[in-house]
C-alpha cells in the first residue's frame, strides 16, 4: 500500500521577492506635476514608475521607468525597477535583457545577480541560475535568500547534498525562516535519511504552525516508518489547515486503511473524490472490499 501515498510539495517553496527600492508616500497629482514642470528629468519618470509599481500597475510603471531610461541610458536603478515589472508581467525575455544592462552599469550589484537568477530559476535554467546566486553569494555572502535559492537549483539539478548545505547556510544566517527547514527536509526525505526530514518539518511547524505541507510530508515519513498513528495525526492537521487537498485525504485513507479503520477510509476516499482527484481504483477495490468484511464480521 505504500506505493499509494503521495507527496504534497515535494516541490521546493522558493524564496523570491525581487529587491527593488521603495519609494515614499506621494500623490499621483505630485508626480504627473513633477513631469510636467521638468518633461526631461529621468528622476521624475522613475519616480512616477514607483509609484505605479506600489499600485501593481505594471505595465505603466514598466513605461515610465523606459522614458528614464531613455532620458538617462546609465541609470543602473532604472534598467532594474523595469526588469522587475517585466517580471510581473511575464515577459522575462525583456527582464533578462534588463539585467544584463543594469550588471553591465553596476558590476557589483548582489541584487541584480540575485533577481536574475531567479529568472533563470523560473526558466529552468539550473547552470545559470546557479552561477547567478553564487555571484550573488560572492559579493553579498550574509544573504539568506541566495543560498536558499542555489540550494532549490541544486536539488532541481539532482545534488541534494549541496542543496542540503545550501540551506543550512541559510538557516545559519535566518534561523527563523520555517520555509528552509522544510526545504532541507525535503532533500533529507530524498536520501532517505528519515529522522533527520522529520525533525527538519517539526521545527518548519514549530517556527509556522500553519505550514499545512510539513504535516503532510511528515506525515508521509511516518507511515514509511510504519507509524500510522502519527502519520494520522499530521494528515488530519493538514487537513484542518487547509481542507481543500484531495491528497491529504488520499494518504490518510491509507492510514486509516492500515489502522483497520475502513469506514474512515472510504469517507476520505469520497471527500478526495468530492475534490476532483482521481483515486487509484485498486486502492479503492482494496478499501471498500475490507470494508465490507469488517461488517460482515459484526
Amino acid at each position: 500500500m505504500r506505493a499509494f501515498i503521495l507527496r504534497i510539495g515535494i516541490a521546493f517553496a522558493c524564496v523570491s521577492g525581487f529587491a527593488c527600492r521603495d519609494v515614499h508616500a506621494i500623490t499621483i497629482e505630485d508626480l504627473d506635476r513633477a513631469i510636467a514642470i521638468n518633461p526631461d528629468s529621468g528622476d521624475a519618470y522613475y519616480n512616477r514608475g514607483l509609484f505605479w509599481e506600489r499600485q501593481g500597475l505594471w505595465a505603466k510603471a514598466a513605461g515610465d521607468f523606459g522614458k528614464a531610461i531613455s532620458l538617462n541610458p546609465k541609470d543602473a536603478g532604472a534598467y532594474k525597477a523595469r526588469a522587475g515589472a517585466y517580471v510581473q508581467l511575464d515577459n522575462l525575455t525583456q527582464a533578462l535583457a534588463d539585467y544584463d544592462k543594469a550588471l553591465v552599469l553596476t558590476p557589483q550589484d548582489a541584487a541584480v545577480y540575485y533577481n536574475r537568477g531567479l529568472v533563470f530559476a523560473h526558466l529552468g535554467d539550473t547552470a545559470r541560475s546557479i552561477a547567478d546566486f553564487s555571484q550573488a553569494i560572492l559579493i553579498d555572502p550574509k544573504d539568506a535568500r541566495s543560498y536558499h535559492n542555489r540550494a532549490l537549483s541544486w536539488y532541481k539539478a539532482g545534488d541534494t547534498n549541496k542543496a542540503i548545505a545550501d540551506l543550512t547556510k541559510s538557516i545559519a544566517l535566518d534561523p527563523a525562516n520555517a520555509t528552509a527547514y522544510y526545504n532541507r527536509g525535503l532533500c533529507y526525505d530524498r536520501q532517505a535519511k528519515y529522522i533527520d526530514a522529520i525533525n527538519d518539518f517539526s521545527k518548519a511547524v514549530r517556527l509556522n504552525p500553519a505550514y499545512a505541507q510539513a504535516y503532510t510530508n511528515r506525515g508521509k515519513i511516518y507511515v514509511q516508518l510504519n507509524d500510522y498513528t502519527q502519520a494520522r495525526l499530521d494528515f488530519t492537521k493538514a487537513i484542518e489547515i487547509n481542507p481543500n487537498i484531495p491528497q491529504t485525504y488520499n494518504n490518510r485513507a491509507i492510514v486509516y486503511y492500515r489502522l483497520k479503520e475502513y469506514h474512515k477510509a472510504w469517507g476520505d476516499l469520497q471527500k478526495a473524490l468530492g475534490l476532483g482527484y482521481k483515486v487509484n481504483e485498486q486502492l479503492m477495490r482494496i478499501i471498500k472490499e475490507a470494508g465490507s468484511r469488517q461488517q460482515e464480521g459484526k
